[in-house]
């Protein structure tokens, strides 16, 4: 949302900036064509008062001592009203200074001059002589004066000359003051009519920039979808005051994008979207708030079932593309209530769905549960404390089974914790107690310590999975080092590696591959298929073989994809020369249906449960 206000910002302070610099420049351009105007009028009236020497000629004033006939004064001021309407000029005349009075000598006419019986005649007096006009008899260069006389308030210019006879003459051109004013409201109105067409092509360009700023910022590119931003705008602008919203995480985008490029993880993103939104009704609207993050927005009357089973939807046990194979799981929060704390309220609800175990949680679900979920962690935790202190945590082994030869290949250990009235808790009980209150690494420790001290003197082989934060504890990895380097029959020895972990502790995992594999232990990847496909990370690791999720074989009865998906790793596992454990076999058709897929190597309830104790593995192969 910074970015887009940033953006919004620069938009505006580049408009602001633009319109003063239009301002600026328009100001400008009307003064320089102001001046041009005015320089344009002067020259005109220059001109035109040079013209009236030339129609009078040269010796007319040397006759004005004399009477000049009616007829000839009539003739030059028809011909001087001539060019003064053909110039735009409201008079042209000459006048002479007699006895410090000035008087006309020539004189153009208007029409409204011979409807008046105001047509000036041959040495009329010229009574409106100002200082100005005095002075240009005096002068060698030509003088501009703006006025008030009986013909109206005009500019003129006065040109001197000196007749043969030695006396001093004036020609003049008038043009009234409306007629610069008319002329200089035009050259306005232009520059005001290019100004309001720049600003309305300004406004027009601004307007689809905005618009279409405003889509790129409030959509997703990739997917095509309305992003937060447009989720946070349609919250605040809503009329209704409760909404509910389910905010729904894609675990697996991280590790897809990391590995296949952002394009793979754009791709499962825009599907998943879509399919959401061909399975909501028409007034939920979708939203891509994040990367791994997508929202559905719904009225408050949507039944929570309604907007539960649109997510449960997916089924992540089902490639949800096949090229490559990809599975994703999903946790999502859902909140309803008031649009202002929705988004925080679903955050939190989908926070608790990542810790716990459950893939969807409801907000007021979760806080009326609060209460009772917190006794119980204590008392599974103070269950876990005493579990250790009196050494009540104690491993169970289920067999993985060769099903062509019948053999025992080796026993997979899990935890078990007895309590104090005797009851045995699964590691599903007090995994994320256990987490919370980091104790993994003492777990790890009493398991590896109990499978050691029961299996160093018989061949049985053993497997036990360790997690991340096993590996990069010191305290672990140099215990198991130590005690690898002491048994006897390492090669019997299995340890399994979440390869959900992989990518964010690649290092310390592939270090410690290194390790129990220079001691002689082999080292297989454990759930492989629960995130993505990605055949260069085992092939980076180096490990020995791959045990496949039992949410994928769980749904081999009920989807197509599933079998293909288990041949193709199957065929993955023979050309790398790997071994393939299939857990979570519980049933003879599904044992079946794998051996038929060439998977010789299984585990699960149907084929043994897990016990706290093993035959010997020679009687075992019996």
């Amino acid at each position: 949302m910074l970015k887009g206000n940033l953006k919004l910002t620069r938009l505006a302070l580049g408009t602001v900036f633009f319109l003063v610099s239009l301002i600026i420049y328009s100001y400008y351009t009307y003064t320089a064509i102001n001046n041009d105007v005015i320089r344009s009028i002067d020259n005109r009236l220059l001109n035109a008062a040079t013209s009236v020497k030339y129609i009078l000629g040269n010796d007319y004033h040397d006759k004005v001592a004399q009477e000049i006939s009616f007829s000839s004064y009539q003739n030059k001021a028809d011909q001087l009203s001539a060019l003064a309407n053909d110039l735009n000029i409201d008079y042209l005349y000459s006048m002479v200074l007699i006895d410090e009075n000035v008087y006309f000598t020539a004189s153009s006419y208007t029409q409204d001059d011979q409807n008046n019986g105001k047509v000036t005649q041959f040495l009329d007096l010229y009574p409106e002589a100002t200082p100005i006009t005095m002075a240009a008899f005096l002068s060698t260069a030509p003088i501009f004066e703006t006025s008030t006389a009986h013909r109206g308030h005009s500019k003129t210019v006065y040109i001197p000359h000196l007749a043969k006879n030695g006396r001093t003459y004036i020609t003049a051109a008038d043009i009234s003051v409306d007629k610069i004013s008319n002329a200089l409201k035009t050259d306005l109105y232009q520059s005001m009519f290019h100004f309001c067409c720049v600003i309305i092509i300004l406004l027009i360009v601004y307007t689809l920039y905005y618009y279409g700023v405003r889509r790129s910022l409030m959509s997703d590119h990739a997917s095509g979808f309305e992003n937060h931003i447009a989720l946070e705008k349609r919250l605040k602008k809503s009329n209704e005051h409760h909404l509910q919203i389910a905010i729904i995480l894609v675990n697996e985008i991280d590790n897809i994008s990391r590995f296949f490029g952002t394009k793979t993880a754009d791709e499962v993103m825009k599907k998943l979207l879509t399919h959401f939104k061909q399975q909501a009704r028409l007034h939920a609207r979708i939203y891509r708030i994040a990367t791994n993050k997508l929202a559905i927005l719904t009225d408050k009357e949507t039944p929570f079932d309604e907007l539960y089973s649109i997510i449960q939807s997916h089924n992540k046990n089902t490639p949800f593309i096949t090229d490559p194979f990809i599975y994703i799981t999903l946790n999502a929060g859902v909140a309803r209530g008031n649009k202002s704390l929705l988004l925080k309220n679903a955050h939190i609800a989908l926070l608790q769905s990542k810790q716990g175990d459950q893939s969807i949680v409801n907000y007021c679900e979760a806080i009326n549960d609060a209460k009772s979920l917190y006794l119980y962690n204590v008392e599974i935790a103070k269950e876990i404390r005493e579990a250790f202190d009196a050494h009540r945590v104690v491993p169970y082994f289920q067999p993985v089974i060769n099903t062509h030869t019948d053999e025992v290949i080796r026993y997979d250990c899990s935890p078990r914790i007895v309590t104090s009235q005797g009851e045995i808790l699964t590691p599903d009980t007090f995994a994320n107690a256990l987490n919370r209150l980091r104790m993994n690494g003492m777990l790890t420790h009493a398991l590896f310590t109990q499978c050691v001290s029961r299996f160093r003197k018989s061949a049985i082989c053993w497997e036990l999975t360790l997690c991340a934060e096993n590996i990069a504890d010191p305290t672990i990895y140099d215990h198991i080092a130590y005690e690898l380097h002491r048994y006897p029959n390492p090669e019997n020895i299995t340890i399994s590696i979440l390869e959900s972990q992989v990518i964010s502790h690649y290092y310390e995992i592939k270090s410690f591959i290194a390790m129990v594999k220079s001691k002689g232990a082999k080292v297989v990847m454990h759930c492989w298929g629960n995130e993505f496909i990605n055949t260069l990370n085992t092939l980076k690791v180096e490990v020995d073989g791959i045990k496949l999720d039992g949410a994928i074989t769980k749904q081999l009865l009920n989807d197509a994809n599933t079998s293909l998906f288990i041949s193709y790793i199957t065929d993955i596992a023979q050309q790398l020369e790997l071994e393939l454990v299939v857990e979570a076999v519980e049933s003879d058709t599904v044992a079946e249906l794998l051996s038929q897929l060439n998977v010789t190597l299984m585990q699960g309830s149907f084929l043994g449960k897990p016990t706290p104790h093993v035959t010997d593995f020679k009687k075992a192969m019996n």
